[in-house]
């Protein structure tokens, strides 16, 4: 039997590979024993509760704070990555702290550092110099086959690539993210294969991460998988549970999150007020539909009593947005929702694209409430390329966002061509087999059957 370590430190790793047939493949495989890395033990009760057989086993690992040459390393990576949203997430950093030297000083590193050979050279020492015995004992106990990473950006999973590759453990990492590879910063460590979500991102890995082309899978989105062929409840029975009348028009407006805009009540009581003072049309019902990274006040919610909403997931942290999960119900919720709106409001959100695989139109409202910070992440280079395929419907204004409803209300297929654009480029594949096929990926490079 071989052993494969999974780590879960993440909402999103839990929601990319443990909801996902990317696991059910995994255990299709008699052969082969899961070692689920949590970040604690109460962790490991929660998801063992959900995933329980012998051949899985759980064991947690606290997180790993950087201090001395580690730490250098784990700055340094920061600066050798320069695309369109690190200098905006910087330049939102100057503005909200107005420290002129820190900013050129940063501006000036970022264009010394930020180049192929220096990520090569970085690289090499972080591996030669750096140690950290984290999981020497893991290693020692379960002596593993493969180990398979759900979020290589994270300073703890750098050290399993670390020690993997010292004792000469197969590592396969997964970029669970369509921003992550021009979001923050450069891979500290490479795993031995890459698995991506689209070629936009192969494309991006090679380009600012000096990855071989070679190392590189692209297996599409897993989590999409039960969006092809999806079998939606009635839409009575969905608009009932909610306190919706079936005979509306449903448009679902998904908040940014507090971590990101000050703004989302704002637009939350925009959106009430043009529903219910018929600017979309008599026949307009509203649903919010809340991230479930997000931490809402619930203070807020008591002063709109008559607000119609969703709030999925659980939070495990206050500050964190990593710290949270989806159960397969609540992803299943998701898709009856898709499936049943008519419209999506948001800002910049991977939502937009949930949507247009539902070929659902999709609307960002590009003008500001009270602060502009979301309206300047559609700047993120990973969004511009979303935009670029008109799947998504910027509005300038609140008279251009009732215009659009409506238009959208009147006339579904409007842009439907440009969303089934956006859908191909960011799903790469349309089967929904996605997560079957990473895992079978990743059991082809263990040697072990489909």
């Amino acid at each position: 039997m071989k052993t494969l370590f999974i780590t879960l430190f993440e909402g999103v790793e839990s929601k990319n590979i443990l909801r996902t047939a990317i696991f059910k493949t995994f255990m299709r495989s008699p052969d082969l024993r899961l070692v689920l890395l949590v970040k604690n033990e109460a962790r490991a009760e929660y998801h063992r509760k959900e995933f329980n057989d012998p051949r899985i086993i759980y064991e947690a690992v606290p997180a790993i704070r950087p201090k001395g040459l580690d730490r250098v390393f784990a700055r340094l990576k920061f600066l050798l990555l320069r695309t369109e949203t690190t200098l905006l997430r910087r330049r939102l950093l100057y503005e909200e702290r107005r420290d002129h030297a820190g900013y050129a000083l940063y501006f000036l590193a970022n264009w010394c550092f930020a180049r192929r050979p220096l990520v090569k050279i970085s690289r090499l020492f972080d591996y030669l110099f750096v140690q950290n015995r984290t999981f020497w004992g893991l290693f020692s106990k379960y002596r593993p086959d493969c180990v398979f990473l759900g979020n290589l950006f994270d300073e703890t999973e750098t050290h399993l690539v670390r020690e993997a590759r010292r004792r000469r453990v197969m590592t396969v990492g997964l970029i669970n993210s369509w921003d992550k590879a021009t979001a923050r910063c450069v891979l500290r460590l490479l795993p031995d294969r890459l698995i991506v979500y689209n070629r936009h991102i192969r494309k991006n890995l090679i380009e600012r991460h000096a990855v071989r082309s070679e190392m590189i899978f692209i297996g599409g989105i897993p989590q999409y998988d039960g969006y092809f062929g999806f079998s939606p409840e009635p839409r009575e029975e969905f608009f009932r549970k909610r306190g919706l009348d079936p005979r509306k028009k449903l448009i679902v407006y998904s908040p940014l999150g507090s971590a990101f805009t000050k703004s989302d009540w704002e637009v939350i009581d925009l959106m009430h007020e043009l529903t219910r003072s018929g600017a979309f049309g008599a026949d307009a019902g509203l649903l919010v539909r809340f991230p479930p990274y997000d931490t809402i006040d619930a203070e807020e919610l008591k002063k709109r009593p008559d607000l119609i909403y969703e709030y999925p997931g659980a939070r495990f942290s206050r500050t964190h947005l990593a710290e949270w999960d989806m159960t397969s119900e609540e992803m299943g919720e998701l898709a009856n929702t898709l499936y049943h709106m008519s419209v999506l409001v948001c800002h910049a959100s991977s939502i937009s694209v949930d949507a247009a695989v539902f070929g659902k139109p999709v609307i960002n409202i590009g003008f500001g409430i009270e602060d502009d910070n979301a309206k300047r992440l559609y700047g993120m280079t990973h969004y511009q390329q979303a935009l670029q395929t008109g799947g998504i419907r910027m509005v300038a204004s609140r008279d251009e966002l009732i215009r659009w409803v409506r238009t959208y209300f009147d006339n579904p297929s409007t842009d439907a061509e440009e969303r089934k654009l956006l859908t191909r480029e960011q799903c790469e594949f349309l089967d929904g087999k996605s997560g079957e096929r990473i895992g079978l990926f990743l059991l082809k490079e263990m040697g072990l059957p489909g």
